[in-house]
């Protein structure tokens, strides 16, 4: 729909072919009205049929061959990810999908106690839904906590504020007579991309649970794909410009489950290449700028502001000086689990010389202000430095602002996923800081 508008706008005939019987797709007929309403579809539909898009619904998606044969010249394949992930545990579980569907049509009846396995945004619709259409408790099952839940953080926040219970660091088994049966599990190491992985303990609780709704990862349907001879990677989705002569894949169907903006990113990239040209909006006057203006709201950090690759900083590059002005070697670059670097200041190794603070380009202290690593809970008292003190295997004591607090690395805590992740590398990559 997105994509016809863009389109359509620029004045280019459109076609758009559906198989539901009306427009809309998963935000129709999936995602809540609660969040968005099907008057705010209709009105979309409306005006893209003033705009002289057609629209066929109601039937079978015709093949890249039969549309290049009708004269079409670009075709974009925005056909979602509707395949609900499956997991694999016995009992009463149904796919986040078709359950949802099935709701908001008023096929499927809610009651009792309902589990969603999942900790994505859809997880947190289908737990809201859940809510909202008459479950007496509703639990999200997570294998993490809620720090590396996928879903966005006002999403978590909605389906926290409409009543839904978290159960953290729990890893479904089974589903019988009324009750979901969890391992508990523990935090392992930060994967590639920052977020821990969960480790069983062999521990098992139980959840309230009539039915289990299965949120844990929407797939893409690669066989339609496929059987257009368009190739796919490994997770079944193909790219942007597809291997085909003026075919495209969009939203879900290219990215797995993504968000409605993302969708609408990719219908506009798709219109671009359809017209050859951005298009233009229409900017007032009072919203331009100058560079005089812009540098005097934000500040230069040289006097005559020159180029990005002039700047005797190297701004565009990370700022080690106070780790290469140390002498006795107090800052330390910690590369974490995603390649990025974090100054880590060692309380034990300085001798308060000042060099650091001399060599800062950020007027800053570093010895002041950088997050400091210390060899005692006594040392960590005696500073007025954020910092941490490991206290054991599993225990670190930590002062950000205010007070220290000790905090659990293994369990649910609610230390900042960055920080929590920086004290975890350290443990295990740079253990020698801690002798």
């Amino acid at each position: 729909m997105a994509a016809a508008y863009f389109l359509a706008r620029a004045g280019v005939a459109v076609t758009i072919f559906e198989r539901q019987a009306t427009l809309g797709g998963v935000v129709r007929h999936v995602i809540p009205s609660f969040r968005i309403s099907d008057e705010a579809i209709e009105k979309d539909v409306s005006f893209l049929k003033k705009l002289g898009v057609t629209i066929c619904c109601g039937a079978a998606a015709p093949s890249v061959d039969e549309l290049k044969g009708a004269g079409y010249t670009h075709i974009l394949f925005a056909t979602g990810a509707w395949q609900a992930g499956r997991l694999e545990i016995p009992g009463d579980v149904a796919g986040v999908i078709g359950w949802m569907q099935g709701v908001k049509s008023g096929a499927i009846g809610v009651g009792g106690n309902v589990a969603v396995v999942g900790g994505g945004n859809t997880a947190m619709d289908a737990a809201r839904l859940a809510k909202r259409s008459g479950a007496q408790r509703v639990t999200i099952v997570y294998r993490r906590t809620k720090k590396y839940m996928p879903a966005e953080e006002h999403e978590l926040e909605l389906a926290m504020a409409d009543g839904v219970e978290f159960a953290e660091l729990a890893a479904p088994v089974r589903q019988q007579d009324g009750t979901l049966t969890c391992e508990k599990m523990v935090l392992g190491e930060p994967d590639e991309t920052g977020r821990r992985s969960p480790v069983g303990t062999g521990e098992f609780f139980d959840i309230p649970c009539d039915l289990v709704i299965s949120a844990v990862g929407e797939q893409v349907d690669s066989a339609l794909l496929q059987a257009n001879g368009i190739e796919t990677d490994r997770r079944g989705r193909p790219a942007f410009q597809t291997n085909l002569p003026g075919v495209y894949a969009a939203g879900d169907a290219r990215r797995g489950p993504a968000t409605v903006v993302e969708g609408i990113a990719d219908a506009a990239a798709f219109a671009r290449e359809v017209t050859g040209r951005d298009h233009t909006y229409e900017i007032p006057a009072a919203a331009r700028v100058t560079a005089a203006e812009a540098s005097a709201r934000k500040g230069i950090l040289c006097a005559k502001a020159p180029c990005e690759g002039d700047r005797c900083l190297q701004c565009s590059t990370v700022c080690e000086n106070c780790v290469d002005s140390c002498p006795n070697r107090a800052n330390v670059s910690v590369t974490l689990s995603d390649g990025r670097r974090q100054i880590l200041h060692i309380d034990r190794l300085c001798n308060e010389c000042g060099n650091c603070t001399a060599f800062c380009p950020y007027d800053s202290a570093p010895s002041r202000d950088k997050f400091t690593l210390f060899a005692c809970a006594e040392d960590l008292a005696d500073s007025k430095n954020a910092g941490a003190v490991f206290l054991d295997e599993r225990r670190v004591l930590v002062r950000t602002f205010g007070e220290p607090r000790e905090y659990d690395l293994l369990g649910v805590n609610d230390l900042p996923s960055e920080l929590e992740t920086l004290l975890l590398t350290v443990k295990k990559r740079y253990a020698y800081l801690l002798v």
